[in-house]
């Protein structure tokens, strides 16, 4: 059964800059399937990205009709393994449920995807997640990675209610038992304002019989060039995704010249700026 990796649009869109660096990197693994339906995300339209110095994308070689970048598109690797949503824009306030029961939820189902990988990020200001005051704990880990075991779920109401509590911290509802996240991880719990617990109740809820596992990684970022920690999502994930091609160098796209680079997280403070 394949594995679909799935972006969420978060802080410094570093799960979009991940995906862009994953399919780039091995460009002749990966094709263009289709668009999908974005009516729930904001509008959108681009040019179709490439490598610098090729004559045409080469992910898009097998379908010459598509001229222009949407809002989502689905790329899979050749031998239909590995299935990959890139999400260039967010959810339309207000329609998240929405999106998530009629368009992914539909996807998840025709794909028969035993695997799901969400990708999401977050800062120091992002004010509804659940996770340690202070951002050094954990060995400095920036990365969290939860995994769901859906089979072993035998009563979804019991999961997402009887675990609920709230965390006298933050006054938020946060759940502790959905994921079972890594011991080094930075976020131990999801709070049920997060995108990512909404997706998990609605692919869980819709008893998706080819799903096994949904696995959530995150990754605690700076508002910036965030391209250093796209590279640092992109590494982790052939330890998360079993049959993701190998990547033996990162290629960004022509899209990142003169926006991104592959710089070092900033590690001076100097009278509010990071040097």
């Amino acid at each position: 059964m394949p594995s679909l990796i799935l972006p969420l649009v978060s802080t410094g869109n570093v799960p979009q800059l991940c995906v862009d660096l994953l399919l780039h990197s091995v460009s002749d693994e990966f094709e263009f399937l289709a668009n999908v339906d974005s009516t729930y995300l904001h509008p959108f339209v681009g040019p179709l990205d490439h490598l610098a110095g090729q004559d045409s994308p080469v992910l898009y070689a097998k379908t010459p009709s598509k001229k222009y970048t949407t809002p989502m598109e689905l790329f899979a690797t050749r031998d239909k393994e590995v299935y990959v949503l890139q999400q260039r824009t967010p959810v339309i306030e207000g329609y998240l449920n929405n999106f998530v029961k009629t368009v992914l939820v539909p996807l998840v189902m025709k794909l028969e995807i035993d695997e799901i990988v969400i990708l999401d990020s977050f800062g120091s200001l992002d004010e509804d997640l659940a996770v340690p005051s202070s951002i050094s704990t954990r060995c400095g880990n920036p990365l969290s990675v939860g995994t769901i075991n859906v089979s072993s779920i035998s009563d979804m109401s019991n999961i997402f209610e009887s675990n609920l509590h709230l965390d006298t911290d933050t006054m938020q509802h946060v759940s502790k038992s959905l994921y079972n996240f890594a011991e080094d991880s930075l976020q131990r719990e999801v709070s049920t304002s997060q995108q990512i617990f909404k997706y998990t109740y609605h692919l869980l809820n819709s008893q998706i019989t080819s799903l096994k596992e949904i696995k959530y990684c995150s990754l605690f970022v700076h508002e910036g060039d965030n391209s250093y920690d796209a590279q640092t999502l992109c590494q982790k994930l052939p330890e998360i995704v079993p049959n993701l091609p190998v990547i033996s160098s990162f290629k960004p796209p022509i899209s990142w010249t003169g926006v991104y680079g592959f710089n070092p997280a900033p590690t001076a403070f100097d009278e509010g700026l990071y040097m």
